[in-house]
């Protein structure tokens, strides 16, 4: 398989331009290489997805301004969808372990919306007061007794052989519980359950049972936010690929062939996969580039 980077290819591009310095030449060809790049289709390889995004077509149309968004009432499709996408951007060489955690309330235990959310915002504060450069994911969940309860994906910022793992435990608990139910002996040994995760297909799985389920029932939930996350998640892009319309049409066709040749015909749509809109596919990168089939493509490493 063979993929140009993009930085390798401006430096060894020669100058056409005899008359000027060699520094200021490569200079040139770079800028030009550049603007080429930018006005191609784009597909942005992740460790577990591929994002597609077409050309702007427009540049001098002035954009338009986004639709303001409708009170938002329970958890759609749509939301899990991109909740999916958001763990499949998340590198995979982390060198500490995330952890699964549940934050619970007591039997009878009155569901109250406003109270529940400052609580959430309280946890995730002293979270950050013990762990500065904690990263999360947050999902709200109505549970059948009619409470309110909490699943989070945490990415601590230190590894497990940095420190005592145990100990973070504890201080997890233990704001929990002085938040939610400190009075309660029973709150304080099963308010909060932490798992560690060791692999994506584990998390894939959490997130498929407890955090990305929908349910009729959570329409009952307040207006607002029913998931969330910190702005400094480990996200990685591992590298940019361009291309102009008609290698991008014969690539999003190999990405179809491999949704259907994998069990994932379903996901095959090509309405919706196809060179006119922005799509993301559910792939390895290992996988993504192995489809490339020796290529040449025009791209940049990250």
């Amino acid at each position: 398989m063979s993929i140009t980077n993009r930085n390798e290819r401006t430096d060894e591009t020669p100058c056409l331009n005899n008359t000027s310095e060699s520094q200021s030449c490569q200079e040139k060809t770079l800028v030009s290489n550049n603007a080429i790049f930018e006005n191609m289709n784009h597909f942005r390889v992740y460790d577990h997805c591929v994002v597609f995004k077409k050309r702007f077509k427009n540049p001098s149309t002035t954009p338009k301004e986004p639709k303001k968004r409708g009170k938002i009432n329970h958890f759609s499709k749509r939301a899990r969808f991109r909740l999916f996408a958001l763990l499949a951007k998340i590198r995979q060489d982390l060198d500490y372990v995330p952890l699964f955690i549940t934050l619970t309330y007591h039997y009878g235990h009155e569901n109250d919306p406003h109270s529940t959310k400052s609580q959430l915002h309280n946890f995730l504060v002293q979270l950050r007061q013990y762990d500065p450069n904690v990263q999360f994911i947050w999902r709200c969940e109505l549970q059948k007794r009619g409470a309110p309860h909490y699943h989070m994906i945490i990415f601590p910022s230190f590894s497990e052989n940095n420190g005592n793992i145990n100990d973070y435990f504890a201080k997890i608990r233990f704001i929990w519980h002085s938040i939610a139910d400190p009075k309660s002996r029973k709150h304080a040994e099963y308010g909060c359950k932490i798992v560690s995760v060791r692999s994506y297909k584990e998390a894939c799985a959490y997130l498929s049972k407890y955090i990305a389920k929908c349910s009729n029932e959570e329409k009952e939930l307040e207006e607002g936010k029913h998931w969330g996350n910190s702005r400094n998640l480990p996200i990685k892009m591992r590298v940019r690929i361009g291309s102009f319309d008609d290698d991008s049409k014969q690539l999003i066709n190999k990405l179809l062939k491999w949704l259907r040749d994998n069990g994932k015909g379903k996901y095959a749509n090509d309405e919706f996969i196809n060179i006119h809109n922005d799509f993301v596919v559910f792939i390895s990168q290992k996988d993504f580039l192995q489809l490339l089939d020796g290529e040449d493509y025009f791209c940049r490493d990250y």
